[in-house]
């Protein structure tokens, strides 16, 4: 039986934190624990999260831009990559998978 990929998004922060000079987090979950981190910059969100995947393959690194589309993403490990499409979200629709 295959490994479950983890995988871990790079998303705005809510307003509330973004406030506080929060702007990006990294959400996913490692097992039973739930990953949420802040960061200042989409970079170093965007980096945090590759770090976290390289040492949980299989894995995948979801960016999702200001709007909550998805901008790109990383996979990590023998996990196949799957397109938006396959994830469940209908082309054109708004949103991403939270």
């Amino acid at each position: 039986m295959a490994a479950k990929r983890t995988v871990y998004h790079v998303a705005p922060s809510g307003e509330r934190a973004a406030a506080a000079g929060v702007k990006w987090q990294v959400e996913g979950r490692e097992g039973r624990r739930l990953l949420h981190e802040p960061h200042r910059t989409q970079k170093d969100a965007i980096d945090a999260a590759r770090r976290h995947a390289k040492e949980h393959t299989p894995a995948q690194v979801v960016v999702h831009a200001r709007d909550g589309h998805i901008r790109t993403a990383y996979s990590y490990g023998d996990a196949p990559v799957a397109s938006p499409d396959e994830r469940g979200r209908r082309t054109g629709e708004r949103g991403g998978l939270f």
